[in-house]
């Protein structure tokens, strides 16, 4: 599969909205039911899972900014080699 460089802003989109949607998964608690002998090992588990989500927002919005940042850097040394491009004709 081929990306096309302008399609990298639809890309950042995507990996921003999936970080702002699992960081609103993860802003009410839900109450921990009683499991008796294994409340402690469920609890464990749903700490565990909500550390593993925080890392998954974290590196979404990471690959968004990261997307964005790349695609401004590109764009910009585009203009400047089209600008060179030019110049050099005029000389």
């Amino acid at each position: 599969m081929s990306i096309e460089i302008g399609d990298l802003d639809a890309v950042a989109r995507h990996l921003a909205t999936g970080a702002d949607g699992i960081n609103e998964l993860g802003s009410e608690s839900a109450d921990l039911p009683d499991a008796g002998a294994s409340t402690a090992l469920l609890a464990e588990s749903l700490g565990a899972l909500a550390s593993a989500l925080d890392l998954a927002v974290r590196s979404l919005a990471n690959a968004a900014d990261l997307t964005q940042n790349n695609l401004r850097d590109y764009r910009e040394l585009e203009a400047l080699n089209t600008q060179n491009i030019a110049q050099g004709g005029e000389r």
